[in-house]
């Protein structure tokens, strides 16, 4: 330190800076071995195994684009409605995936959290980050496939793979909060499942908001899964029909879920260590 015993002299700095980055580089591996691990145990042993990540949202997202392209009618402003649909799913697949999965999360990576370096946010974010890198990569299917195809290409791809991003880091957050309360009561884990189900009708993936009057409009934007949807239809579509969103009001909804989803696990660690 310096004679003022305040500001830290450059070794001392030079110190700090090294421990930062290593601490870093220690969760970096953490999380990369618990993300391995969780391929093993979800997907096998099997070459092949991991690709299952990526059918199973794109076999159910193709299927619910059929059943509503099945019906041969167009969308308002000429909108292919299998594509409209399917752009709408996925992303909702990503929600409901991770808040599902997070209730067995820090149960069943109990024997790891005994271990200093191990702790619950790891193992949130190591099973989060394979759910988001599936939607992902479906997405990047979906609209490599509608160019090549149907020639449709994306208005803003930036707009679009960040507010896939929001919804990661949005789903991240919730499903931080269900795993800490699943963890103090394991029956909320038996609720969790049919109300994602519910969210499905009112999160905005299979409407549009300009087709619904204006009081509904200002209802549903409450939900900030209907403002990342809105943003990704404007990403694909661009001004085929109005859309509305607030990504703002997202941020918030992030903030506040991840910083309450960190204080939950924080106590939630606690409790676990007792069994």
């Amino acid at each position: 330190m310096s004679a003022a015993g305040l500001v830290p002299t450059p070794p001392e700095r030079r110190e700090r800076r090294h421990w930062i980055i290593e601490g870093i580089a220690t969760q970096g591996r953490v999380i990369g071995a618990l993300i391995m691990r969780e391929m093993q145990t979800r997907f096998g042993r099997h070459n092949l195994g991991f690709l299952w990540l990526f059918f199973e949202p794109l076999f159910l997202g193709c299927m619910v684009g059929l059943m509503h392209y099945a019906h041969g009618e167009r969308l308002p402003g000429g909108v292919n409605p299998f594509l409209f649909s399917i752009a709408g799913y996925v992303p909702f697949f990503m929600f409901r995936t991770m808040v599902n999965r997070a209730g067995g999360a820090l149960h069943a990576n109990l024997t790891l959290l005994f271990h200093r370096q191990v702790t619950p946010v790891d193992v949130m974010i190591s099973r989060n980050l394979l759910e988001a890198a599936s939607v992902i990569g479906v997405i990047v299917i979906i609209l490599t496939v509608a160019i090549w195809l149907a020639g449709v290409w994306p208005d803003n791809v930036g707009l679009v793979f960040f507010s896939l991003l929001l919804m990661a880091l949005l789903c991240h957050g919730l499903s931080m909060n269900v795993a800490a309360l699943v963890s103090r009561w394991e029956g909320a884990d038996r609720l969790i499942h049919p109300l994602t189900y519910l969210m499905l009708p009112l999160s905005g993936a299979f409407f549009a908001l300009h087709w619904l009057p204006r009081w509904a409009r200002e209802a549903l934007l409450w939900n900030p899964l209907v403002s990342v949807h809105e943003a990704i239809r404007h990403g694909i579509f661009g001004n085929a029909f109005p859309t509305y969103y607030d990504l703002t009001y997202v941020g918030e909804c992030i903030l506040i879920f991840n910083l309450f989803g960190l204080l939950a696990l924080r106590t939630a660690r606690r409790k676990l260590e007792i069994f």
